[in-house]
């Protein structure tokens, strides 16, 4: 879980690829506008998964909470080969 304070803008660095899950919020994240649906319609495409190459994510992404009030929260879930991962 990450969470981006109202305002706030950080740059997030990992080891590996990674998927991304809104939970809550708005905002940018690199060029791409992130964002928590309040409903989902059949077809419709949303703002709020998104895949970050291992690339991307060594290279770091910066990460904007656009809001004033809320925070910015995100589910980051990583494959099994992160060089991080402890078990």
């Amino acid at each position: 879980e990450l969470t981006v304070f109202p305002g706030a803008t950080v740059t997030i660095k990992d080891s590996a690829a990674y998927g991304m899950i809104m939970m809550q919020g708005h905002g940018k994240m690199g060029e791409w506008n992130v964002e928590t649906p309040a409903l989902i319609r059949y077809g419709q495409l949303t703002n709020d998964e998104f895949f970050i190459s291992e690339k991307a994510a060594r290279q770091g992404v910066a990460i904007t909470n656009a809001s004033t009030t809320d925070p910015l929260v995100m589910l980051k879930h990583f494959g099994p080969e992160n060089p991080d991962l402890k078990l």
